[in-house]
């Protein structure tokens, strides 16, 4: 397989197949707005994603508090990253071959991080997650088979991104 992801001075180039770009530009955006914008506070996506601050429980008020001043801030940022990652990859049209190149600033890759961090967490809760050696030994047709192929795709491009970040800057 080759790489998905290159050094061009500071900017990342990936390269995705059409397909590996409609998730990343629709699939994935609305599960993660879907998980952001629930207001039930047993959804345990969403309580993976926005963690309490405050285990103790006598802390009920300053919970409370600190939703007020730190949520909207956090989903905001949130709710930008994702918006940066559909405009960025969602407007990427196929080129030779069927693959879909784009180059993403400092901005674009710090956007595609957090998505790529926020889906993998929230999709992973969904599945109940604990070791991901235990996946993708499902039917790809059943509908856990396909969410465990698309949380082990999530976790290899985070991966590639990463390594690719790791690597020294090319003079």
């Amino acid at each position: 397989m080759s790489r998905r992801f290159a050094r061009r001075g500071e900017a990342i180039v990936v390269t995705l197949s059409a397909s590996e770009r409609d998730l990343l530009a629709a699939w994935v955006p609305e599960q993660l707005r879907t998980v952001y914008e629930s207001d039930d506070d047993d959804e345990p996506a969403r309580n993976r994603l926005f963690p309490v601050a405050y285990l103790d429980p006598t802390e009920e008020d300053a919970e409370t508090e600190w939703r007020a001043l730190v949520y909207p801030e956090l989903l905001r940022a949130r709710l930008d990253a994702l918006e940066r990652v559909v405009g960025t990859v969602g407007s990427a049209e196929p080129g030779r071959r069927g693959a879909v190149v784009v180059e993403l600033g400092p901005d674009d890759v710090s956007a595609l991080l957090g998505v790529l961090n926020d889906a993998r967490l929230a999709l992973g809760t969904v599945l109940g997650v604990s070791d991901d050696s235990e996946l993708g030994n499902r039917d790809p047709d059943d509908p856990t088979g396909q969410a465990e192929m698309i949380y082990l795709w999530l976790t290899h491009l985070e991966g590639e991104l990463i390594d690719t970040l790791l690597e020294e800057i090319p003079d």
